[in-house]
């Protein structure tokens, strides 16, 4: 069995294709735990913010690249 590049230009776009999958996974995962954590926060409730709801919110809510 001999290998040729097209065999190896196809086995590189099958990682390429299978990293992209994962990556949006995680990326998709990210958000509906997001959604999870915001929504049982007690409306209006002031304190300190653990790291992981302190990440949710600056994904929820990014800063502005430029300000007026």
């Amino acid at each position: 069995m001999q290998l040729e590049r097209s065999d190896l230009i196809g086995g590189a776009c099958a990682v390429l294709a299978l990293g992209l999958i994962a990556w949006l996974s995680l990326d998709s995962w990210a958000i509906t735990r997001c959604q999870e954590i915001l929504s049982e926060m007690p409306a209006g409730e002031a304190g300190p913010l653990s790291p992981e709801l302190e990440k949710c919110l600056r994904r929820q809510n990014p800063r502005p690249v430029t300000e007026n």
